[in-house]
């Protein structure tokens, strides 16, 4: 068994007296001591703002920014100059609604969305739909779910302009099938928007070789800083955009009354002073995950995922919607609502995250209005599985 969980300072603490089984990963990830201390190294040390000045504090931040850019890039597999720093993954889905969306889409346009997608991939497109109009085709669950059929997803596909998918769904786990999807896709001339806020620290990525066109992550899920993201884009898509917000450092020239011009990617969807420090430290939350090494962070998690299935499967009183070993383990437990359970469990060390999870119609097609939801991180350990489970079956008793 690792001690990578030492690395985690938070998780040191004890919530009501009890020792703490931190199982809301994919809510937010822990953040480890390096990331920590770069934070305050930054904005301690030579700090200043950046691509701005040329004096040496200036010149230290700008250069340890865009070195920020090239660890994420390389992380993803992607070519860096497609690659800019947003506040999340939302944000990402936004700026490609709302630049590539309103370029590109017509009131007699459809689009594609899953029926297992974050409210993130969702309410982007709708609120563009209110303004423009254009179709949205769903894919069922069950089609996105299941193993891949080319003469399932053709149809749902055919005639479309853009298809919008998650990498790994938030709810369950699930991981629908893009490295077939995503070509047939391509080939039927849709481009396509991945949501990998939750893929990103849990699987390697090669951007290059999956083929999507966008490419969306948050830094929080990913052992580093709240306020930080990464929208990634084909390069030739990408510099063919309009600006998505006006400010500083977006533009080449200014004139009035018309007449501003706009620099070129990434600084042209990176208006404003960004989130300089958060940036730095997602770069060094990478460097602490790839010092691990994917190979030992994927078999322990695969491990960890394979405890929570079996343990929740031996106790009959829970209903569990997760395939087996995914990592994300939702569940209700009888009739008892699901924050009551969280509650419960929160009393006792174990912390969960309970309600819809930001994925409404995915509770729909599952025929429940919330539920419980325990997700690992590589800091799990079977000690928290197993103080989950003493919870699960001290909360049940009550209940009952």
């Amino acid at each position: 068994m690792n001690n990578w969980g030492e690395q985690f300072p938070a998780l040191m603490r004890h919530p009501h007296g009890k020792r703490l089984a931190y199982l809301d990963s994919a809510s937010s990830a822990q953040k480890p001591i390096p990331v920590l201390q770069n934070i305050h190294a930054t904005l301690n040390g030579a700090y200043a703002n950046i691509h701005r000045g040329l004096y040496y504090n200036s010149a230290v931040t700008t250069a340890a920014f865009e070195e920020a850019r090239k660890t994420v890039a390389s992380f993803l597999g992607a070519a860096e100059h497609g690659l800019v720093f947003t506040r999340n993954a939302t944000e990402g889905v936004n700026l490609v609604a709302q630049t590539w969306g309103r370029k590109n889409l017509t009131r007699n346009d459809t689009i594609v969305l899953t029926e297992i997608e974050h409210h993130a991939n969702i309410v982007p497109w709708q609120i563009l739909q209110t303004e423009i109009g254009f179709t949205i085709r769903v894919v069922p669950h069950a089609v996105v779910t299941a193993p891949f059929d080319e003469s399932a997803w053709e149809p749902l596909l055919k005639g479309a302009k853009l298809l919008c998918i998650t990498q790994k769904s938030n709810v369950t786990g699930v991981r629908p099938p893009l490295e077939s999807i995503i070509p047939l896709a391509t080939s039927l001339g849709l481009a396509t928007m991945v949501d990998g806020a939750q893929g990103a620290a849990h699987m390697p990525q090669n951007l290059t070789e999956l083929g999507c066109t966008f490419y969306a992550c948050t830094g929080h899920k990913l052992y580093g800083p709240t306020g930080i993201g990464v929208l990634w884009g084909k390069p030739q898509v990408m510099e063919s955009l309009p600006p998505y917000q006006g400010g500083g450092d977006m533009i080449e020239e200014v004139a009035l009354p018309t007449g501003t011009t706009y620099a070129h990617i990434p600084a042209r969807f990176e208006a404003g002073t960004p989130a300089i420090a958060e940036a730095i430290a997602l770069a060094t939350a990478i460097t602490f995950i790839k010092s691990l090494g994917w190979p030992a962070i994927e078999l322990h998690e695969k491990t960890i995922a394979g405890q929570l299935t079996q343990a929740l499967k031996n106790l009959p009183f829970v209903k569990l919607y997760s395939p087996a070993d995914t990592g994300i383990a939702s569940f209700n437990v009888g009739d008892a609502h699901p924050s009551d359970i969280a509650t419960l469990l929160d009393q006792q060390g174990v912390a969960v995250r309970s309600g819809h999870h930001c994925a409404m119609p995915y509770m729909k097609a599952l025929g429940i209005e919330g539920c419980v939801r325990a997700s690992i991180g590589l800091y799990t350990t079977q000690a928290d599985i197993a103080q989950l489970v003493d919870a699960l079956q001290k909360a049940h008793e009550m209940l009952a």
